[in-house]
């Protein structure tokens, strides 16, 4: 998708540390190179509703973290300096990702979402769905290829 250039000054890429996620944030950093935009990458650190939001949860803690070191090298490697990464502690990440962009008033929302089929039709997810309905902006969605069938 070269040429193409994306009318936002503020995109925001949430992250999980899947391929897809990793897929979209490079292509959004090619994009906010070209468009000369700002560009935040957001990982939410789901909290049970059984716990205080506060609650220290080490393992997500540190993904979390190991996530979004792992994107600050992609933006390196596209040479992107003006990224923003950072976490969110929040009850369900749509929610969370809506209201970040609510409030970093962002022009666009960039989603990389992973091939999945149930029921015989392409699914977004309760995430994606969400930010779809609800996000103040843009929202665009990138989504891996189907799985190339395996020959016998």
């Amino acid at each position: 998708m070269s040429g193409v250039k994306l009318d936002a000054n503020r995109i925001l890429v949430p992250v999980n540390g899947d391929q897809a996620s990793e897929h979209v944030f490079r292509w959004a950093c090619q994009l906010a190179r070209q468009s000369k935009a700002h560009l935040h990458a957001v990982y939410v650190i789901e909290v049970p509703l059984e716990m205080p939001l506060e609650s220290e949860i080490g393992e997500a803690t540190d993904r979390g973290e190991e996530i979004l070191a792992r994107i600050e090298v992609i933006a390196s490697e596209e040479k992107l300096k003006d990224v923003h990464a950072s976490s969110l502690r929040a009850r369900h990440a749509g929610p969370a990702i809506v209201m970040e962009a609510e409030d970093r008033q962002m022009d666009a929302v960039i989603l990389g979402v992973p091939y999945r089929r149930r029921f015989g039709s392409c699914t977004l997810g309760t995430t994606s769905s969400y930010i779809f309905n609800n996000a103040p902006c843009q929202v665009i969605f990138w989504r891996e290829r189907a799985p190339t069938p395996v020959l016998a």
